[in-house]
């Protein structure tokens, strides 16, 4: 590790460096059931998609002005035991937002919760997160698989449909009118 100028708390590091963090330094964490989960930081092509997602279904709620789409963000989704996810994307309808964004974790399940399928997720692992935002009161979840080009859609109870690249989404009530075909996710 190299430190540069003249402050010793700046620190810089070679990819190989980075490659070679600890565990808890180069992981993303979540708090399932009180247990710590860790996921390795994702790659290039998770990060564009979730970017990409987060534009499209963002850029319709604030045209509606319907609610906000957030990423990355923890959702407190049970206290007993604790349960904390950071869906890749998220939508909060405006009805279920507060007047001030908290500081902290959101304290509401979110309406549509998105997650980006990397190769280090476990189907299990993938299906443990679903089952906890639909338990948490999540009306909608969407997980995307590159691989294939599909999105799987869930809904409560515990209902799944696999979408393929011909066919539309269409979001939560909470965001009327906002229909995606497949195809766009994955366009270039």
């Amino acid at each position: 590790m190299r430190i540069t100028g003249n402050e010793p708390d700046i620190q810089t590091m070679t990819l190989e460096e980075y490659e070679r963090m600890p565990e808890q330094d180069a992981f993303r964490v979540e708090l399932s059931r009180g247990r710590v989960v860790r996921e390795p930081r994702p790659g290039a092509e998770h990060g564009w998609l979730v970017a990409r997602l987060v534009r499209l279904l963002g850029n319709y709620a604030e045209q509606h002005e319907l609610g906000i789409v957030v990423t990355e963000t923890g959702f407190l989704l049970a206290t007993d035991p604790p349960t904390v996810r950071g869906p890749d994307a998220a939508f909060i309808s405006a009805e279920r937002l507060s007047p001030e964004i908290p500081t902290g974790f959101w304290l509401v399940a979110p309406d549509l919760a998105v997650e980006v399928v990397s190769a280090s997720n476990t189907a299990a692992g993938i299906q443990e997160k679903v089952l906890e935002y639909l338990d948490a009161g999540t009306d909608l979840v969407w997980v995307v698989h590159a691989g294939s080009r599909t999105v799987t859609v869930w809904r409560p109870p515990r209902e799944a449909r696999v979408f393929r690249a011909e066919e539309t989404l269409e979001g939560p009530g909470s965001l009327p009118g906002f229909r995606l075909p497949v195809s766009e996710i994955f366009k270039r």
